[in-house]
């Protein structure tokens, strides 16, 4: 009998890429499979028995560990557990897009899947991979991923974690490169979140958070560790259910980037910088439509906040829950330029800083100079801030004005 082209590439698809990404039929865990799991759940509606899987999934980490380490395969459908599942750093784990490792009522433990300890694997040097499915944290206080001290170089993407009120996901500090790509942290829109709740909490450094979404939490995404990189990130929340969210990115880790993140209905502050040299570039800010009309900050700088640069941001509010500024705080140091707002009141800036010490050094200009747009009219006493310069030229005479701090001064050009 011939095989068609369209059979051999469905037998490829099912034999060969399959096969590759969740090793042999074999291995795969299914949740619908008889035998297995262990029946010591609360009864559930229909008068049948939750699984409790936690001593399943322990039993057969254990024997990858043994085996130098290894990959925990799960295949669609629910996982329901009762304790923390606990990865050693040379067990992966690998799920289909519908695997659920859910937390059940009353769970005994503060989250779902904690990762570290053991030892390291004796294939390769890195912490592996958590990928695909769902983690669901059933609507309880609880932080669905947690990435323990020492775990180094560990990729998670492709993962949903659901309803963990307390945090998504927790990576401590110690070690290094924990990568997070295409990631969700969602809380339901019809569910509080936990006092003091973080979607994504980052207290290592050297790591990237890629293409992520943050929905429901007090906090979006905190970074205390150094150096990290936060590339297309989404936060937001629906307030009136879930509750305000304060800041949707806490930078609170010194040299962070921010490139092309969207905080999205803050009701403080998009962004509140708490540690210095931060680097924020074409990012957004929406201000929350529940928030008090004319409140609020896009960019919330502390003292020890200072010296970042904030290129090519773009903020915007309602008509009636306009934003009060798009840049508070401690400002020195910092370089802002190519802003643009629609629905905010004030705190606009365009500064660079330049000449005033070896950190500041003098602006250098090529080509044909500064040029400045001439005014009619000369400013008015309560116009311009401290060292501002404008030129003014009515058609009779031309001069520049600077203000000082006995008002603005007029020098004329001959």
């Amino acid at each position: 009998m011939k095989t068609t082209r369209h059979q051999l590439l469905r037998s490829s698809l099912r034999w060969g890429i399959l096969a590759g990404l969740f090793g042999n039929k074999m291995s795969l865990l299914n949740a619908s499979q008889t035998g297995t799991g262990i029946r010591t759940g609360p009864a559930a509606m229909d008068g049948s028995q939750v699984d409790d899987w936690h001593a399943e999934l322990t039993e057969r980490i254990a024997e990858l560990e043994a085996r130098g380490g290894g990959t925990l395969e799960l295949a669609d459908g629910v996982y329901q557990i009762s304790k923390p599942l606990r990865l050693p750093v040379s067990v992966s784990l690998v799920m289909t897009p519908y695997a659920i490792i859910r937390a059940q009522r009353e769970f005994q433990g503060d989250a779902v899947i904690i990762k570290g300890g053991g030892k390291a694997s004796k294939f390769c040097f890195h912490g592996g991979w958590i990928r695909g499915g769902v983690i669901d944290g059933n609507r309880q206080p609880l932080t669905g991923l947690r990435v323990e001290s020492g775990v180094a170089r560990m990729e998670i993407g492709d993962l949903e974690v659901l309803n963990a009120l307390y945090k998504g996901i927790h990576v401590l500090q110690g070690g290094y490169e924990t990568n997070l790509t295409r990631v969700r942290c969602d809380v339901e829109l019809n569910t509080r979140y936990a006092p003091q709740s973080i979607g994504i909490h980052f207290e290592k450094g050297d790591c990237k958070v890629i293409l992520a979404h943050v929905i429901g939490y007090e906090i979006g995404l905190r970074s205390d560790g150094s150096s990290n990189w936060f590339n297309m990130i989404h936060v937001w929340n629906y307030e009136k259910t879930q509750g305000p969210m304060k800041y949707c990115f806490h930078c609170n880790g010194g040299n962070n980037s921010f490139n092309q993140c969207y905080a999205d209905s803050p009701s403080i502050a998009g962004f509140y910088i708490t540690k210095p040299y931060q680097s924020m570039i074409q990012c957004r800010v929406y201000y929350s439509r529940w928030a008090k009309d004319n409140s609020g900050a896009g960019f919330l700088i502390t003292p020890e906040g200072k010296y970042g640069s904030y290129l090519s941001n773009v903020l915007f509010a309602d008509k009636e829950h306009r934003l009060a500024n798009a840049f508070a705080g401690d400002l020195e140091g910092a370089c802002i330029l190519g802003t643009s707002a629609w629905g905010v009141m004030g705190g606009l800036e365009n500064c660079i800083p330049s000449g005033t010490s070896i950190d500041h050094p003098p602006l250098n200009l090529t080509g044909s100079g500064v040029r400045l747009t001439p005014q009619a009219m000369p400013p008015l006493p309560e116009q311009g801030v401290l060292g501002e310069l404008r030129w003014v030229d009515d058609g009779t005479a031309s001069g520049l004005w600077v203000k000082t701090t006995r008002g603005w001064k007029k020098s004329e050009l001959l």
